[in-house]
């Protein structure tokens, strides 16, 4: 599929969450391209500026070697309380996760 001249609105959002967690993890566009597998700076620039879909398969392997999930990348915080739960929780330790499941499990039996 060519590459699009302007961006997507949605692969512009995606991709600019990306850069921001890529940022966060003080990884440079080329160390993202080439120790996640996807090999080219170039395909990592343009789904970042939005010029490119991202496949679900691409954004595995770009959760995976920032070590989130997929729903992080495709997830901003600026879009709602449910948005801004997954981003909170983003950093928690395992324990408070496990914490916070329980309570909220507890909370929807209600």
């Amino acid at each position: 599929m060519p590459r699009r001249t302007t961006p997507n609105a949605l692969a512009l959002a995606v991709g600019r969450r990306i850069r921001a967690l890529r940022e966060e993890a003080s990884l440079t566009l080329e160390q993202l391209a080439y120790t996640s597998e996807l090999g080219s700076k170039g395909h990592l620039s343009n789904l970042e500026r939005g010029l490119v879909m991202p496949t679900v398969a691409t954004l595995k392997v770009i959760a995976d070697r920032l070590d989130l999930l997929v729903a992080d990348l495709v997830t901003d915080p600026r879009d709602g309380d449910r948005a801004k739960l997954i981003e909170l929780t983003r950093g928690l330790p395992r324990g408070a996760l496990r914490k916070l499941v329980k309570e909220l499990t507890a909370a929807k039996r209600k």
